[in-house]
């Protein structure tokens, strides 16, 4: 008996020195991590205490063949404020690691390498799709290097209203486990093939109304658990709310099997842009990729007349494509 236990010491110290060392390296090997003693409670519920807060707002993602878009989605980000991504590859087969490599050596990225399979927990692997998984994944061993983290698809663009930047929004929110931002739904702008522009230009009409439930950004340090990658679940006392301050309702209206708050979407501080379906090819290339979250959340070719929304024209996220362009190195 003793022997086992200054061998599960052992393992558990080992297990701390890796992390550190691929966490310095900024690229994280799952497979290895999560066998035997890695796959404990240790990596689903807290952060490694080791790895102190750093940045003030960061983003983490799930990616997969996102090589043509992901750089301009970066760049963004970066122009806006963001600190820091943790990204995780669900798999990719195209050059999507070339296009981040200059932003992981440049420490601005973390990349993780995922697979459904890594996450050893019989429970989650039963009632959380593959992108969920990733998120429980990354919060447990990052979460406690960001005070914010923005949960948003790399076909999302966190969009602050006014003259006002994501952090200055957030600063009204830290008694909060998390702020709820309004999610408008852009289209195709009647795009047949992928534009020869940015996305953020190309596609400017949108569904007239919010969707009825969330992106959020969190507060690592108070994530408990997803009840969906929509509705983060946070430690007693914390709550995540509207940025008009409703706390989000729990109960389901079953719009979509996804909606569980009450409260009518406003953004009316900050919003986030979804650029789902571009243009029919782009569409195409993004059905036959599979899907992010796992083969049961696959889109159909058939599904892109139901979320091409052309209803208004929103050109509010314009005011940061000269600056972006300018740090993409196009001629403005």
């Amino acid at each position: 008996m003793a022997i086992m236990r200054i061998r599960k010491r052992y393992t558990f110290i080992f297990a701390g020195f890796t992390i550190l060392a691929l966490s310095y390296l900024h690229v994280v090997d799952v497979g290895f991590l999560l066998q035997g003693e890695f796959a404990s409670p240790m990596l689903k519920a807290k952060c490694l205490q080791s790895l102190q807060e750093r940045h003030r707002l960061t983003i983490t993602t799930l990616t997969k063949n996102s090589a043509s878009y992901i750089k301009e989605w970066i760049e963004y980000h970066l122009l806006i404020g963001v600190d820091h991504f943790f990204i995780l590859d669900n798999e990719s087969i195209d050059n999507v690691y070339s296009v981040l490599q200059p932003y992981i050596e440049q420490n601005l990225i973390t990349y993780i390498p995922w697979r459904d399979s890594y996450y050893l927990d019989a429970q989650l692997q039963a009632t959380l799709n593959t992108q969920q998984k990733g998120i429980v994944y990354a919060l447990s061993l990052y979460g406690c290097k960001s005070q914010w983290t923005a949960l948003i698809d790399d076909d999302e663009f966190l969009l602050p209203k006014g003259n006002t930047t994501v952090k200055d929004v957030l600063k009204f929110y830290t008694d909060y486990g998390g702020l709820a931002v309004g999610w408008a739904w852009f289209g195709s702008n009647g795009h047949s093939s992928k534009p020869d522009a940015m996305v953020i230009e190309s596609f400017t009409k949108r569904r007239r109304e919010l969707d009825v439930i969330y992106k959020t950004i969190i507060q690592p340090k108070y994530f408990k658990r997803l009840k969906t990658i929509h509705f983060p679940v946070f430690h007693q006392n914390y709550s995540l709310v509207t940025e008009n301050y409703e706390i989000l309702s729990p109960i389901t209206e079953h719009v979509k099997k996804l909606a569980y708050t009450l409260n009518h979407p406003t953004s009316d501080i900050i919003q986030v842009n979804h650029y789902k379906v571009k243009s029919i090819e782009d569409w195409t290339v993004r059905v036959n990729r599979g899907a992010v979250a796992g083969y049961r959340n696959r889109d159909k070719l058939t599904d892109f007349e139901s979320y091409d929304y052309n209803e208004v024209e929103e050109t509010d996220i314009l005011r940061f494509l000269p600056a972006l362009k300018r740090n993409m190195g196009f001629v403005v």
